[in-house]
């Protein structure tokens, strides 16, 4: 188990910690003697935080402390502190799309602190908020999308760091949901979602109109459908990906040159095992992502479909050499 502090200066920097009470220490100050609290799990902005008084969540992620500026939370570099490595390459593959060069290029001269936001006149393209959470109107004043501070409103598919893309879950709570094999993921090892565990058809039909809803404030609708249909494109085929890297891992568990859930072991910590991690955590993510937003080569060469076929021969060849 990694230490506490480590865990909290590495996923929980962005997850968040528990912020606990654990006591009371005197200090001097300007205005005489005081007590102040002795916090553990502190300092942390993670959006998962729970805080002492038991309230979960926090502001500052997005808004940052004192300014609160709602500027801040419109402009993509904000959502890179937590979104930019190869498990979560948003901004990366934001960066190189259009729409990044577009934001790069003329940005400077949008408006991101007006409400509601208006397309084709505070800003001429999308940042990861306009898709995602703000108020966004036409230049008539007709609402395109509401404001949401759930970040999977529009989003119909859950894309981020899950070995297979698939509906967004019924509850966040999905700590509370284990597979056939135990494990704590809303789909079976080979793709099937866990009976009961996610959105419907229907509510992911909602979602996927309201994300079109924004495309279609600039974009025509044969682009809409285009793009749309690219993208689940990309979810089947990196899906399929990974399925054929874990019937590769189950194999080398099968014929014993791997130790994992057949045998109550750990299944993170053998070569093959971190190499099945690698393809879809890093890979089938990049390849998801590069699609969803028009990330060129993010869904090619960088850590894309090239990294998805290498790192399945490459699994392959060491189950046949550790079977011989």
């Amino acid at each position: 188990k990694p230490e506490d502090e480590t865990m909290a200066d590495s996923c929980l920097y962005c997850h968040g910690t528990k912020v606990e009470v654990k006591g009371l220490k005197e200090r001097e100050t300007e205005l005489g003697e005081m007590s102040f609290p002795i916090l553990t799990g502190w300092p942390n902005h993670g959006v998962g935080r729970i805080n002492p008084d038991g309230t979960m969540g926090a502001c500052s992620p997005c808004h940052s402390r004192h300014s609160f500026s709602i500027e801040m939370a419109r402009k993509p570099q904000t959502c890179a502190e937590c979104h930019k490595g190869p498990d979560v390459p948003a901004y990366p593959v934001y960066k190189v799309s259009k729409h990044g060069n577009l934001f790069a290029s003329l940005g400077h001269s949008w408006n991101f602190s007006s409400v509601p936001w208006t397309v084709g006149k505070d800003f001429m393209a999308p940042t990861c908020a306009a898709c995602h959470v703000s108020l966004i109107v036409k230049l008539d004043g007709e609402v395109v999308a509401e404001r949401t501070h759930q970040m999977n409103d529009r989003a119909s598919w859950r894309l981020m760091a899950v070995p297979y893309a698939h509906a967004h879950p019924r509850s966040p709570d999905t700590w509370t949901v284990k597979n056939e094999a135990g494990l704590p993921l809303l789909v079976e090892l080979d793709g099937r979602p866990v009976s009961g565990a996610l959105i419907g058809v229907e509510e992911q039909r909602k979602r996927r109109n309201k994300m079109k809803g924004v495309c279609l404030s600039c974009h025509s609708s044969s682009w809409v459908e285009g793009h749309f249909r690219r993208f689940e494109h990309a979810i089947d085929y990196s899906n399929k990906m990974t399925l054929a890297a874990t019937e590769i891992l189950l194999s080398a568990w099968k014929s014993g040159v791997a130790k994992g859930l057949e045998h109550n072991e750990s299944i993170f910590d053998e070569v093959i095992e971190i190499k099945w991690v690698e393809q879809w955590l890093f890979y089938a993510n990049s390849t998801r992502f590069a699609s969803a937003m028009a990330g060129t080569d993010y869904g090619v060469f960088a850590n894309g479909r090239y990294k998805l076929a290498t790192n399945l021969q490459e699994m392959l060849e060491l189950l046949h050499t550790r079977q011989r």
